[in-house]
């Protein structure tokens, strides 16, 4: 497909993100739109796998709900546990006085990018690829107030607002030269054997002996998460498929961009629970990996724009930051598309705003209410994904006496319901509603 020469909206980034702004702005009855993505279909290699209650909020007040209630799981209850022995239970049923879904949604990141592609075919607004930005400039033209955006094709389309959703190494992001720092001013990004994540979708040779669907455990610096894929949802619909994700040591290293099942396998040996060790004197009913169908590396950092935003100088539109492209942090929590998703379906009314207002000197106020409003969330964000960590490596760091007097603290505080619906509703982000 040829670009189009003009349109009033380009959204750069075709995941989970853009496409929630173009089904926010069409929802405001805005259709001028054109989202362009660098990759062809199918060679996104980000695998979200959890949705959040205040997300699926957002997503079911623009009509993008139904389909994924349909396929994905919904899981009330998330057990982390310190070593072999449960620490708290997180009850998200427990938010039932403050949404419609009190539980989290488990989807891959696949099947919620094609729901959304679904819609959007529905509608008519295509996406072009493979489009890679490679300038943002204001037009030369002063009356036009527009941007001209050219791609490493040679195409240029003419637009009145650039929407950035294309993720942690934006170009749009780049080309608008807006700062993207750790907020606490921690460029070091050292959060010891936290500092890079494993993860890989997988089957065992056996069941593993775990009696929930999710499981998280963290034990002498190091974390692992267990979630079971949804039936609708499975990378290989004759067996039940697991996401398995590890912390890696300092000491190993480098971890492999896309590990094997061997090297997944140790690490679970290693710091996983029991019930997915390999190892029959620590497991009764051992289990392994047997096959793997994806897998890769993250290196966990946190980041913020210091703007949301940019105004054209000539005036009329906008550069407009969301998602990867204006925060990152760690995966701990699941938080990462979920408040992107909040993010980019927040713009929608802000943009429709925008373009309606015949008031140039004040017009500005919408983007800055908006941007004020997401950088402050994903400040919160950052925070919290950041207490969670520390409080993963505090064995390297607190005296083991002390540290033990703090974890039985919190397993006291965990069985009162307070606590656990006080850790719900800051994972679910219905704070942000």
């Amino acid at each position: 497909m040829s670009l189009p020469q003009q349109t009033t909206i380009l959204i750069v980034g075709a995941g989970p993100c853009g496409m929630a702004t173009a089904l926010s702005l069409n929802h405001q009855g805005i259709h001028d739109i054109v989202i362009v993505d660098a990759l062809l279909a199918g060679e996104n290699s980000s695998r979200a796998l959890v949705i959040q209650a205040a997300t699926l909020e957002a997503l079911n007040d623009i009509g993008c709900l139904d389909d994924l209630l349909s396929i994905g799981d919904k899981p009330d209850t998330l057990d982390i546990h310190h070593g072999s022995s449960r620490l708290i239970s997180i009850d998200f049923s427990l938010l039932a006085p403050h949404t419609k879904f009190p539980f989290t949604l488990v989807i891959p990141q696949t099947n919620t990018e094609a729901v959304m592609l679904g819609k959007l075919d529905q509608l008519g607004i295509k996406v072009f690829r493979p489009f890679k930005v490679v300038s943002v400039k204001p037009s030369e033209s002063v009356e036009e107030g527009m941007f001209e955006v050219r791609f490493a094709s040679g195409e240029m389309i003419k637009t009145k607002y650039v929407v950035g959703a294309d993720g942690a190494h934006s170009a749009v992001r780049n080309e608008a030269g807006v700062s993207f720092k750790d907020p606490d001013g921690d460029e070091k990004q050292d959060y010891g054997n936290l500092s890079q994540l494993v993860l890989g979708d997988v089957t065992f040779t056996s069941p593993p002996q775990i009696p929930t669907k999710t499981l998280g455990t963290f034990s002498h610096g190091n974390f692992s998460l267990f979630a079971q894929f949804p039936d609708k949802a499975s990378p290989d619909p004759t067996c039940t498929v697991y996401r398995v994700v590890s912390s890696v040591p300092v000491e190993d290293g480098t971890a492999p961009q896309a590990p094997s099942a061997e090297y997944l396998q140790a690490l679970l040996d290693r710091y996983g629970p029991p019930a997915l060790s390999s190892d029959p004197a620590v497991n009764a009913h051992p289990t392994r990996i047997d096959r793997l169908y994806w897998s890769s590396r993250y290196r966990t950092r946190s980041a913020i724009v210091d703007r949301y935003f940019t105004l054209n100088p000539n005036g009329g539109g906008a550069i407009l930051l969301l998602g990867d492209a204006a925060h990152i942090h760690s995966p701990v929590g699941g938080q990462g598309m979920s408040l992107g998703i909040r993010d980019a379906i927040s713009l929608g009314p802000v943009l429709k705003a925008h373009i309606d207002s015949r008031d140039s000197t004040s017009s500005s106020k919408h983007f800055e209410e908006w941007g004020a409003i997401r950088r402050r969330y994903a400040i919160t964000v950052i925070a919290m994904t950041k207490e969670a960590l520390g409080m993963m490596t505090a064995s390297r760091r607190v005296w083991a006496p002390l540290l033990m007097v703090g974890f039985s603290v919190l397993r006291f505080l965990g069985r009162f319901r307070f606590m656990k619906q006080m850790v719900a509703y800051r994972i679910s982000g219905l704070a942000d509603i």
